[in-house]
């Protein structure tokens, strides 16, 4: 998964991380960052920010998902223009937390959903039904899931499957089926308050985790416990600005991005600077 960043609504993190991934023990996991509910009218109103390589091309490059529609809307070059793709995959005041991964191992990312527990991928950029549906993770009291989902290809094998991070637990799986994690580690705070962001930092063909804490971006190169291996600023802080890191120069390598309610700047390197591709797409 080339940084699929995800720039979506909060959805509340349960009191204890669930025995069916995992037995956790000592200090429970707490509520989501209370920060991110004022932007739910932000998303309704114009949309979750999603990147991905729609096209196989090599290239990341920016979408939309309206939740109120359940539409999706993508854009196959990093420049202003309209979509080029736009689809119906979701319901009418859809309730899933978008997902974008390369879920078949064909070089293109595709949409996805995850509804409580349920993971419903989609292996082309169209309308119809899920191509894979399995439960990882649980449903929380507000049907909504356990923490954050995340997706990226963990083990080098080119295709991106399940991930989710509880305060600052993640737990990380090799397959697109139900069962337990492969990884599980911490990274961050108890009472974590950054964005969880996923990409290949350093191009060794792994995806691996990291946050964004008030435009501060701390990457990690392994899945596992420990310190920033990348810490650098780049963009505001939310919500005038999303993180959405991707691979923008086809060089395999993902490097961040920031986007508000219609602009998107992209830097080519995991270092502090300004914007080197900048367009509107809304």
């Amino acid at each position: 998964m080339k940084g699929k960043a995800l720039n979506m609504r909060r959805f509340a993190v349960a009191a204890t991380a669930a025995a069916a991934l995992v037995a956790v023990t000592g200090t429970a996991a707490t509520a989501a960052p209370e920060d991110r509910d004022s932007g739910i009218g932000i998303q309704s109103t114009t949309g979750v920010h999603v990147t991905g390589d729609w096209n196989g091309d090599g290239i990341d490059t920016a979408g939309w998902y309206f939740d109120d529609t359940g539409t999706w809307y993508l854009r196959n070059s990093n420049t202003s223009g309209g979509a080029d793709l736009a689809f119906t995959f979701g319901s009418t005041d859809e309730v899933g937390y978008p997902v974008v991964g390369d879920w078949d191992g064909n070089g293109i990312d595709t949409v996805g959903l995850v509804r409580g527990g349920t993971w419903l991928l989609r292996n082309s950029n169209t309308a119809g039904s899920a191509d894979v549906a399995f439960v990882y993770g649980d449903t929380g009291p507000d049907g909504q899931p356990v923490g954050y989902p995340v997706a990226g290809d963990w083990d080098g094998n080119g295709t991106d499957t399940p991930g989710l991070r509880r305060d600052n637990l993640w737990l990380l799986r090799n397959a697109n089926s139900s069962g337990g994690a492969n990884g599980t580690f911490t990274y961050g705070d108890q009472y974590e308050t950054g964005f969880e962001v996923v990409g290949d930092w350093n191009g060794d063909g792994y995806d691996t985790i990291g946050l964004v804490r008030a435009g501060n971006w701390l990457l990690r190169n392994t899945n596992n416990t420990g310190g920033a291996d990348l810490s650098f600023s780049y963009g505001a802080a939310w919500p005038d600005h999303w993180p959405v890191p991707g691979d923008w120069d086809n060089n395999n390598t993902d490097t961040p991005g920031v986007a508000d309610a219609g602009g998107w700047f992209f830097r080519n390197s995991n270092t502090t600077g300004s914007g080197e591709i900048v367009f509107n797409f809304a």
